[in-house]
């Protein structure tokens, strides 16, 4: 079961965020269609999955490339995205500094 789909993350995820699913790795886009820049921009490399958080102006405020690993670590990012910590700084330090 990933885990997005365990309970105590997907109540979370549910609460605060909007969910879209989108699966680039087939789509080929010339340099001409407008869905290019937007691609380019949040998965550049066409890494899967990428979570990529966006606040309600559309800016970008946290992106996990690697997915998720632990139930920890997707509350944990739920709580930097929700609390507005990117505000202070990236999730790599906020992490850092709930472990220490």
């Amino acid at each position: 079961m990933s885990v997005l789909q365990k309970p105590e993350v997907s109540a979370k995820y549910i609460k605060h965020y909007v969910g879209a699913h989108a699966d680039f790795g087939e789509l080929e886009l010339d340099d001409k269609d407008p869905r290019h820049d937007m691609i380019k921009r949040h998965n550049s490399k066409k890494w899967r999955p990428v979570l990529v958080f966006l606040d309600s102006q559309g800016k970008e405020v946290a992106r996990t490339t690697a997915g998720l690993k632990s139930v920890e670590e997707a509350l944990l990012l739920d709580r930097f995205v929700s609390g507005k910590h990117y505000l202070k700084g990236d999730f790599a330090s906020f992490r850092k500094a709930q472990k220490g």
